[in-house]
């Protein structure tokens, strides 16, 4: 009996939804910090921290809309 997600497939998935998030994030934060920013410094924590968690956001929401949009 083969199962659809074996546990290699989930550390895939897993890696690949962070390493997508961290990239999305690094997106939001130079659009954000380069092009948009009014009071903000450059290299801020909260601005950092805020743009890692829309990148997580976005790509959470392409998983969830990628897997159930095939049903």
């Amino acid at each position: 009996m083969a199962l659809e997600f074996t546990p290699s497939i989930i550390l895939v998935l897993v890696f690949s939804f962070f390493a997508i998030s961290y990239f999305m994030g690094m997106l939001v934060h130079s659009g954000w910090m380069y092009e948009d920013k009014k009071n903000i410094k450059k290299d801020s924590r909260q601005a950092w921290a805020l743009c890692m968690a829309a990148g997580t956001g976005i790509t959470g929401w392409m998983f969830a809309y990628g897997y159930y949009v095939n049903f």
